[in-house]
Formats: structure tokens, C-alpha cells, sequence
């Protein structure tokens, strides 16, 4: 039995190590992924490019697979849940604390409230034309704006000399040509 389980965790070890390495193939490569949420007042779950996801955390992801080459014409869906009051319910109320260290009922139930008011929304895009690709960017604008940008080149453009603090992300809306508010 201990050697069957010694297997087995070798083999999720070696799985989860080979993630990028097995989605490349002749036509298609494994790049990683991250969310760029630029929309203070709401928060990211989740996003996917053509099916497949990340986290809304933020940080490199592994991975996603997307056309070794791009081609005019290229189109992918992509999709992301949010949190339109994070840190609220729609009534406004904030959640409960916690009793030693431990969820408590009147937390659980606010959690499902609060996860019931998750939206999911979706897009069709031109995929942007990438050469060296440095993984999927979600960026995240105001006004339910989602953009992805995946060519090394263009991610370095637009975050490299981005300032630090809090313009940083009214900086990155500009650039991107977002919308500061809502209508």
C-alpha cells in the first residue's frame, strides 16, 4: 500500500511539474496567465481564455494553450466571474467575524448570499497579434471592459513604466483607452 501511494505521489508530483510542457505541441504552446484587475470597485474570481482559467488572484498561473503563430481573424471567447461588492452584500452588511479561528454559521450563510450576487460575464475579441508571447494578461477596465494582451512587446510597452501607487491603475485605464466612470 505504501508504495502504491508513493507512485501515485510521484506521478502527481511529475503531472504538476509537466503542466505547460504537455499542452505545447507542433501548432499549439503552453504560456501562463495572469489577471490585471484595474476596476477597484469590484474584485476577479475567476477568467478564461477559450475554456481555460485562472484565478483572479493575480500572479502567473500555468498555463494556458493558445496558437503557436498568430493569424488575422483570430477570435477566442473569454469569460470572467466577479465580485461586484467585495467585502459587502448587496444589503450592505459586512461578514462576520469568525469565532476562534472558525467560520460560524452567520458567516456561511452571509458567504452564500454574498457568492449568490457573483456575476459571470462574457466576450467574443479579436485576439491582439503577438509574436513572442509572454502569456495571457487579463486586464480588467472599468465598465466591464476585459482586454488580454499576450505579445512580450506589448506587455513591456504598457506596464514598464507604469507608477507606482494609487494612479498606477487610472494610469493603466488611460493607456489602454478605458473608461475612467461608468454611464
Amino acid at each position: 500500500m505504501r508504495r502504491l501511494f508513493g507512485f501515485a505521489g510521484a506521478a502527481w508530483i511529475w503531472l504538476s511539474l509537466s503542466g505547460c510542457q504537455s499542452l505545447a505541441g507542433a501548432e499549439m504552446i503552453g504560456i501562463p496567465a495572469r489577471v490585471v484587475n484595474a476596476d477597484k470597485s469590484i474584485s476577479i474570481i475567476r477568467a478564461t481564455f477559450n475554456g481555460q482559467g485562472v484565478s483572479g488572484g493575480g500572479g502567473d498561473e500555468c498555463c494556458m494553450s493558445i496558437p503557436e503563430k498568430w493569424k488575422p481573424g483570430m477570435t477566442a471567447e473569454i469569460t470572467w466571474k466577479k465580485d461586484p461588492t467585495p467585502k459587502k452584500n448587496p444589503d450592505g452588511s459586512s461578514p462576520p467575524q469568525w469565532k476562534n479561528g472558525e467560520p460560524t454559521r452567520e458567516w456561511d450563510e452571509w458567504m452564500r448570499i454574498h457568492q449568490s450576487n457573483y456575476k459571470t460575464m462574457s466576450k467574443t475579441i479579436n485576439v491582439p497579434k503577438y509574436g513572442d508571447t509572454c502569456g495571457v494578461t487579463f486586464v480588467f477596465l472599468p465598465c466591464d471592459d476585459a482586454r488580454v494582451i499576450i505579445d512580450c512587446d506589448q506587455k513591456s510597452e504598457l506596464f514598464r513604466t507604469l507608477p507606482a501607487g494609487p494612479n498606477r491603475y487610472l494610469e493603466l485605464i488611460r493607456r489602454m483607452g478605458g473608461k475612467q466612470t461608468c454611464q
